[in-house]
C-alpha cells in the first residue's frame, strides 16, 4: 500500500539566472517498503525509444496514482498553467542505470533536456539507500541556455553540432562539472524518499558515480521513480 506523507518536508527552489522554479520534497511517502518490493519484483530492460543510459521497468499504477494526487496541487503552483489546460501522465517508470562510461553514445555525455516545452514536467523520486549521485542542472555557456524553448532549440542544437565539431566529438564519461561548454549550476543531492519535481525543458543529467550507481539490482543500484507529465489543453467537448 502507498500513502503520502502528510508530514513531508517541502523546498520550493529558484534555479540559475532563470530562476526557474523546482519543487524539492523530502520524506515524501510514509514507507518506501512497497515500492522497493515492487522494484526487487519488477521486469527490468533497456528503453530502445530513449537515450536512458539503462534498465526500466514499469511503475506500478498504485504508486504513480498515489504521487499524482498528492503533488497535483504543488503542480498548479510550480507552472501556473492555463485555466484550460489538464494534467496529462504521459510517462512513468522505474530506473536503473547501469551502461559503464566507456559504452555511452554521445549524446549520453551531454546534459539533456526532456522536451522543449515549458508545461512539461519530471517527477524524479530517489527509492534507494544511497550513496549514489544526484541530479544537476546546467547552463549552455555559448548560447547562456539553461532551459530551451521551441524557439531556441534550432540555435542551441546547431551551436552545440559546430562546437562537438570542432572538439571531434563529446568528451567521454557522464555529464559533470568538467564536461566541455557547460556549466554545472546547481546539484541536488540523492537522499532516499526525496522527490524533485522540475520543468523538463531545463538542461539536467543525473551525476552519476560509477561505482555506487551503475547495477541492475534493485537493492543495491541508483533506483529512481520518474513520472513524466505534461499540461495540455482540454479536448473540445
Amino acid at each position: 500500500m502507498y500513502a503520502f506523507n502528510p508530514q513531508a518536508k517541502l523546498h520550493w527552489l529558484e534555479l540559475g539566472q532563470s530562476r526557474t522554479r523546482a519543487l524539492l520534497i523530502d520524506d515524501a511517502l510514509l514507507d518506501l517498503t512497497q515500492i522497493r518490493r515492487d522494484a526487487a519484483a519488477a521486469q527490468f530492460s533497456h528503453d530502445a525509444g530513449s537515450y536512458y543510459p539503462g534498465v526500466r521497468a514499469e511503475l506500478p499504477q498504485a504508486y504513480a496514482r498515489t504521487v499524482l494526487e498528492a503533488v497535483y496541487p504543488l503542480l498548479l503552483q510550480l507552472v501556473q498553467p492555463p485555466p484550460d489546460h489538464r494534467l496529462v501522465p504521459q510517462q512513468w517508470y522505474l530506473s536503473l542505470l547501469t551502461t559503464p562510461a566507456e559504452q555511452l553514445q554521445p549524446l549520453q555525455r551531454l546534459p539533456h533536456f526532456d522536451k522543449a516545452e515549458p508545461l512539461h514536467l519530471a517527477i524524479l523520486h530517489y527509492l534507494a539507500e544511497g550513496p549514489h549521485g544526484g541530479t544537476g542542472f546546467f547552463r549552455h555557456e555559448a548560447t547562456g541556455f539553461e532551459k530551451i524553448v521551441p524557439t531556441q532549440q534550432q540555435q542551441y542544437f546547431s551551436t552545440l553540432q559546430q562546437q562537438l565539431m570542432a572538439q571531434g566529438g563529446a568528451a567521454s564519461g557522464f555529464p559533470s562539472a568538467e564536461t566541455p561548454f557547460f556549466s554545472l549550476y546547481q546539484q541536488l543531492a540523492y537522499k532516499p524518499n526525496r522527490l524533485l519535481i522540475y520543468p523538463g525543458h531545463l538542461l539536467h543529467s543525473a551525476l552519476v558515480k560509477p561505482a555506487t550507481d551503475l547495477s541492475a539490482d534493485p537493492l543495491n543500484g541508483r533506483l529512481t521513480a520518474n513520472l513524466f507529465v505534461q499540461f495540455q489543453p482540454k479536448a473540445s467537448q
